[in-house]
């Protein structure tokens, strides 16, 4: 019985093993010939990812409670680098959009 667990157990991380490999080189090929798409679906997940950050982070304030907060620097700093990080992101997506209609 102790065999059989080893031997699914091995072959199970062999599978993994290859599938790994299997997804670096399609993601090299696929980032190689189609690096606006790669990028345009990271920007999509990271916008996504973004949502959700601030959804449930808790940081989600309104201006009369930022005015009464002690420490105003952590959620302006906050609000900066998440503006940059979802402008970058949109502008990934628009360019994978205009890649697509361009074709």
């Amino acid at each position: 019985m102790k065999t059989e667990i080893r031997i699914k157990r091995y072959a199970l991380i062999a599978l993994l093993i290859v599938l790994f490999f299997f997804t670096l080189y399609t993601a090299l090929i696929t980032y190689r010939y189609y690096d606006v798409v790669a990028r345009g679906i990271l920007g999509l997940v990271s916008l996504y990812l973004s949502y959700f950050f601030g959804r449930y982070s808790k940081i989600d304030m309104s201006l009369d409670n930022l005015l009464l907060a002690p420490q105003k620097g952590k959620y302006l700093i906050a609000a900066f680098i998440g503006g940059i990080i979802a402008s970058w992101a949109t502008i990934q997506v628009m360019e994978m959009i205009s890649f697509f209609t361009k074709r």
